[in-house]
């Protein structure tokens, strides 16, 4: 037998034929096996890493939404929101008691009768902390990055927050001012290093905690109660009104005039920020209210307790005065923006301005 026939290929078979021509199935002839199936299951899923991106064409509180509604990790985001803001103060708020009681002063939070820097600091420091907590908890539940919060564009618009508040600065000072021959405070007396200090701290302090408020309630909650809602108007009802009741039980008053304020300015807020697309205005409207209204006890060397009274009776109809205003300030938003609409992600920031030139 020539064993150079064993070098030689075998010859392949032909594929079956068809009564009418080949095959409709090339692949029947066993000398053609079909192709690889690609494999099923975990091993053919390839794990996604980083967060995941903001969905395009979405306005600011539509980020989050997705088919499914996921009202348990919409709830569970809100507990840890709240939970996380009152560990802070009571961490913190603690902390600042004991500074104050190594330093020899009657703290306020220990039932003493001295509210100090050191205890506004603190207070004020423990609010900030939720601005980095919200973005943490949306990471965390919702894969979305943190940054994302700030705008549409998922950053800051400098350019929003300066025009903001060239406008509401002057026209709160006033508010203020105005409001304010209304209180009848009376003068008490202070330390001058406790005048010193306690404008420093509002100051440098009462920005970063209006901003981080805004961050939890007009950013983290508006988005999260918005989520719920399948259709766009049900979404955006169910983020300003759920935002707005979280705002105002923050606050922790039983009076009704001012939970009407809370409310209202955490409605105001909220549309604000759909319409521009961010949080930057509501961040100059609850920053520029904050520093002048901490300021005021400063300059006028009355109680600066007085001002965190939330008792039944501390309000009274005056506070409509404030919601009047910022009804007034949220019209002109929406007027303002009604040509381009309430800015989605992915936008052209140039094309479509916050707010029309001339």
């Amino acid at each position: 037998m020539n064993r150079e026939d064993d070098n030689v290929p075998p010859t392949p078979t032909p594929a079956p034929q068809s009564p009418t021509g080949p095959s409709p199935n090339p692949n029947m002839g066993q000398a053609y096996p079909p192709p690889p199936v690609p494999p099923e299951g975990p091993a053919a899923k390839q794990r996604r890493r980083g967060p995941r991106p903001v969905p395009p064409g979405v306005p600011y509180h539509r980020v989050l939404s997705r088919e499914k509604r996921m009202i348990w990790r919409g709830i569970a985001a809100l507990v840890l929101l709240m939970g996380g803001m009152l560990v802070f103060n009571i961490a913190l708020s603690l902390l600042g008691a004991f500074i104050d009681l190594a330093l020899g002063r009657s703290s306020f939070l220990l039932g003493g009768d001295e509210f100090t820097p050191v205890s506004q600091a603190t207070m004020l420091l423990s609010l900030a902390l939720l601005l980095p907590w919200s973005m943490l908890v949306q990471r965390w539940l919702y894969g979305v990055k943190g940054s994302s919060l700030h705008s549409v564009r998922s950053l800051f618009r400098y350019e929003v927050f300066g025009r903001a508040l060239l406008v509401i600065l002057p026209i709160w000072t006033i508010y203020l001012g105005i409001f304010s021959l209304f209180g009848g405070s009376q003068e008490v007396p202070w330390r001058f290093t406790d005048l010193i200090g306690m404008f420093v701290v509002v100051i440098l302090f009462a920005p970063m905690q209006s901003a981080a408020e805004e961050y939890s309630f007009r950013g983290l909650a508006f988005r999260v109660a918005a989520s719920w809602g399948q259709g766009p108007r049900v979404a955006l009802g169910l983020g300003v009104v759920v935002s707005s009741l979280l705002f105002m039980a923050a606050h922790a008053t039983l009076d009704p005039w001012l939970n009407l304020y809370y409310f209202t300015m955490g409605v105001a807020l909220s549309l604000i920020t759909w319409r521009t697309g961010g949080l930057e205005i509501a961040v100059v409207i609850h920053a520029v209210n904050n520093v002048i209204a901490f300021l005021f006890p400063v300059v006028t060397h009355s109680d600066f307790t007085e001002g965190m009274e939330r008792s039944v009776g501390t309000g009274s109809a005056i506070m409509l005065v404030p919601c009047v205003l910022l009804a007034v300030i949220t019209a002109v938003v929406w007027l303002r923006t009604r040509k381009v609409g309430p800015l989605r992600t992915e936008e052209d920031p140039v094309r479509a301005p916050v707010f029309e030139q001339g």
